[in-house]
């Protein structure tokens, strides 16, 4: 049984406290093996105490990623 929290650390709340980092991915995507590969650019706001970590996250999560850039700052309310 998973107990009831005495708080919840919402979205809003670590955007509040600067931890919500936007990192933005070049992917390569193909239809088929043989297409040509399309580059899409996508945006993905992270909750990490710093921008190193973000990307690292980012980078995980996205492991054939042509690039990725993180911002100096965090996002703000």
């Amino acid at each position: 049984m998973i107990p009831m929290p005495d708080m919840h650390i919402d979205y809003n709340r670590h955007l509040m406290h600067k931890n919500v980092w936007r990192v933005y991915v070049e992917m390569p995507m193909q239809n088929a093996p043989a297409d040509d590969p399309v580059f899409m650019d996508i945006a993905v706001d992270v909750i990490a105490p710093d921008c190193d970590l973000a990307h690292y996250i980012v980078a995980r999560m996205y492991p054939d990623y042509e690039s990725i850039s993180v911002r100096d700052s965090p996002l703000s309310a």
